[in-house]
């Protein structure tokens, strides 16, 4: 099923004193990127965590945000610096020896000196914590995996809809082919009769031998097949599961290619205004595939 790279999931695990909250987004982007933002206690669960969202996605810009609330799997510890508070106090005594100052060192002061005291957090080894993270993880996948497929299907729908409008271009372009020829043949019947009006009336295959030569030059047959196939082959390629982004662009960019050349060979002004029409629909198609995983 075709996914677009944009979506939202978001999970709530509640289990006994503690509250896990998995929020995952994502955005369109060549490659895959995570950027994961989570406790400090849960960073060695980090490639973890980046395994599951690799086995579901493969193109796209996460942002993944992982909080966990309560005390149920965090102890705390507070650890003093009695050699640096020791310091503080002999160099707080040695001020009053030699300046006179006078005045006790109350416990509310030295609980100011913020760089004496450090607070260590850390994680009880609960498996079945571990366990609910991960599983929250991959349902938040699962939730955005579903937002990105219904846009995908919106997108797979509008694809389809322009690529049948540049099936009916091509069809026209084809069927004017005969009608550029022979304007090519009038144009140079009319000029020769202009600027050799005065001589004998010019052989009929001597016009056939230049509008077959000016013809070749402006041929657009193979340029129009190579067209056809690869609408065709778009059409194969969206109703493929799995990543499909990288190679729905590169047939866009052929199929740029082809449109290009077709504009630069014809002179018809016809063939021209239909070329245009064609490109616009390329360049809308090639809008939509960068949304696409």
């Amino acid at each position: 099923m075709l996914s677009s790279m944009t979506g939202y999931g978001r999970q709530i695990v509640e289990r006994d004193s503690y509250r896990i909250v998995v929020e995952m987004r994502s955005v369109n982007n060549r490659f895959l990127d995570i950027s994961l933002k989570m406790p400090r206690s849960l960073l060695h669960l980090e490639d973890k965590i980046r395994r599951i969202i690799k086995n579901y996605f493969s193109r796209g810009k996460f942002e993944i945000y992982i909080s966990i609330t309560g005390q149920g799997n965090i102890t705390k510890k507070l650890h003093v610096d009695w050699e640096l508070l020791g310091q503080y106090i002999e160099q707080i005594e040695e001020i009053k020896k030699r300046h006179q100052v006078k005045g006790e060192v109350a416990v509310d002061d030295l609980l100011k000196l913020e760089e004496i005291f450090n607070v260590d957090e850390e994680e009880k080894q609960d498996e079945a914590l571990k366990d609910l993270l991960f599983q929250a993880v991959e349902n938040s996948c699962e939730e955005l995996q579903e937002m990105r497929q219904t846009e995908g299907t919106y997108l797979k729908n509008d694809l389809l809809l322009r690529l049948n409008k540049m099936e009916e271009l091509t069809e026209s372009l084809q069927a004017m082919r005969s009608k550029v020829v022979q304007s090519y043949r009038e144009r140079i019947r009319n000029r020769i009769n202009e600027h050799l009006a005065q001589y004998a009336q010019i052989e009929d295959g001597r016009i056939i031998q230049e509008v077959a030569v000016l013809a070749e030059k402006g041929d657009i047959t193979e340029e129009l097949t190579r067209l056809s196939s690869h609408i065709s082959q778009m059409r194969k390629v969206i109703d493929k599961a799995g990543s499909v982004g990288r190679k729905l662009d590169f047939i866009c960019q052929e199929m740029h290619r082809e449109a290009n050349t077709i504009g630069s060979k014809s002179t018809a002004a016809e063939i021209n205004e239909i070329d245009v029409l064609l490109k616009t629909e390329i360049e809308k198609i090639k809008e939509q595939v960068q949304n696409i995983e």
